[in-house]
């Protein structure tokens, strides 16, 4: 029923990619950019984060009012305060519709589980940061958070009270509070550069930037927003107040939402086994070689006597599968008998995806499952039955 499933999911994802692809040409279909959109927009968090960050105080008795006071004296203060408020929304949403795309087209087994991994710490990260900040405006909003935020923690059984007190910095609010509730939402948001880092590290051409129209596009819809629908503040925060209902935001507050409505731990215990299923998602249910047929093709091959070294297949291999070594020995056929490099293939990161093949035109290389010869006596065969059938 799973692998049904995603079946389903994956012609459904591939109906709209053929439904986009005839409003647009082809090379702007934005689902093909998702990850580049996800990178776009944690830009413009990073660009105005710091705008914000210049006029911020992290004070119980400061903090509102600076927000309040880069609203509404600061020059473009609230539009640029707006335009960080849309983009963590743009950047969640981005992150999603990349999770799922590659969910959808099996693009996180064997090798590819790597981007995979990784992506799931940068979306964890995402929603722990989104929420801090919702804190950090420190209105009756941020209060409640913080207050639901201590109870979820505390609900933890053996180490809960000792993060809460890390958390909050003592057994209730202090002067300590919102600096630590600061570090936590810039120093996730730094770390999420290197859990690109870590993403890209496979990848020899990643889409880490759209095109300049979907660049121009995505600033001016959160430009709009921004002056359309301000980011406002409520009430002041007042510690020692009873904390007031959350309201719902299906990005960054549910957890907090929910809490609620059920046991804290309940909570706890749902995001926590949420996220293990994500991490643990390339590792189970997978097919046998047997049932994935010519989507298991074998690891590629280099056929060394007919290797020139020209480093093709290096540089069309999107996943850094293939390295240049200094040829121990002359190849045997006539193109490969001065080469100085050879090309070999590092079994562990090849998803057996072929490029390398169509890249090489020496004939070096081979996929044991999927041959060359054989996909040419298929294609033959195919266009035969095709033209008797039309006779």
């Amino acid at each position: 029923m799973y692998r049904r499933a995603l079946t389903a999911l994956q012609r459904f994802t591939l109906r709209l990619d053929v439904a986009i692809n005839r409003v647009y040409p082809t090379d702007l279909n934005p689902l093909y950019y998702t990850g580049g959109l996800t990178n776009l927009f944690l830009f413009i968090l990073v660009l105005s984060g710091i705008f914000i960050f210049f006029y911020y105080v992290p004070s119980l008795f400061e903090g509102h009012a600076s927000i309040v006071y880069l609203t509404e004296q600061v020059p473009y203060g609230g539009l640029i305060r707006g335009i960080h408020r849309y983009s963590a929304d743009a950047f969640i949403i981005a992150a999603l519709l990349h999770l799922l795309r590659n969910w959808f087209t099996d693009r996180y087994l064997f090798s590819r589980d790597s981007p995979w991994i990784s992506g799931m710490f940068m979306l964890l990260l995402g929603g722990f940061i989104g929420a801090t900040g919702y804190i950090l405006v420190w209105d009756d909003r941020g209060l409640a958070i913080l207050g639901s935020f201590n109870e979820l923690l505390r609900s933890i059984p053996l180490v809960g009270r000792a993060f809460a007190d890390l958390l909050i910095g003592g057994e209730g609010l202090g002067e300590a509070t919102l600096p630590r509730i600061l570090l936590l939402h810039v120093g996730p948001a730094s770390a999420l550069y290197v859990l690109l880092w870590w993403h890209y590290v496979r990848l020899r051409h990643p889409k880490i930037w759209p095109p300049a129209t979907w660049v121009l596009v995505s600033l001016g819809v959160v430009t709009l927003l921004a002056a359309v629908i301000p980011a406002v503040s409520g009430a002041p925060a007042a510690p020692g107040a009873s904390p007031t209902a959350i309201a719902l935001d299906v990005f960054f507050l549910l957890p907090f939402w929910l809490a609620g409505f059920l046991p804290p731990l309940v909570v706890v215990l749902s995001i926590a086994g949420l996220f293990a299923l994500g991490f643990v998602v390339p590792y189970v249910n997978r097919e046998t070689d047997a049932a994935m047929g010519v989507r298991h093709a074998g690891v590629a091959q280099v056929i060394d006597g007919n290797c020139t070294g020209c480093e093709l297949c290096y540089y069309d291999c999107p996943y850094n599968a293939i390295v240049m070594v200094a040829s121990p020995y002359q190849g045997l056929s006539r193109a490969a008998a001065s080469r100085k490099l050879l090309a070999v293939v590092m079994d562990s990161r090849c998803v057996e995806c072929g490029i390398c093949i169509g890249a090489c035109p020496f004939e070096a290389l081979e996929l044991p499952g999927m041959l060359e010869s054989e996909i040419t006596t298929r294609a033959t065969q195919a266009v035969g039955a095709a033209g008797a059938v039309r006779a």
